[in-house]
């Protein structure tokens, strides 16, 4: 089936994309853009939550916390619910603020992934795009 569309901000280099990634930037201050579709629930938003908190060496939550953890908004008819993850307050913090779209019997992950200073500096520029994600 069709994919998503959207549109990046000219400062996202985009790289080629591998066998999973639909696309992939070069974000500023070295942050990394993916763009992943799997089908159908691929185990769940906690369980993609918790793999994502994994990524950045958080321990997972419990599904009573997954509410408080998640921001939730809709745009272009589409749901998506996003988190924002940082390691810890060490300036060699990892972060990542990531989004679950579930569209077309797929889910699709937008994840920006980087030093956890700069992917919070990110963080306003990747929302708006987010809000530029529609099916075609």
């Amino acid at each position: 089936g069709a994919g998503l569309a959207w549109d990046a901000p000219s400062s996202w280099r985009p790289k080629p994309a591998s066998a999973m990634r639909k696309a992939s930037y070069d974000a500023p201050g070295g942050c990394d853009l993916s763009v992943t579709a799997f089908p159908g629930d691929v185990g769940g938003e906690l369980a993609n939550v918790n793999r994502w908190r994994g990524q950045v060496g958080l321990a997972p939550l419990q599904p009573q916390d997954l509410g408080g953890a998640v921001a939730r908004f809709e745009a272009n008819g589409l749901r998506f619910a996003v988190v924002d993850l940082r390691s810890g307050e060490a300036a060699d913090a990892k972060g990542m603020v990531g989004a679950i779209v579930p569209y077309g019997g797929a889910t699709w992950f937008f994840k920006l992934a980087g030093p956890a200073p700069v992917v919070a500096a990110e963080k306003p520029q990747f929302l708006e795009f987010l809000r530029t994600v529609r099916a075609p």
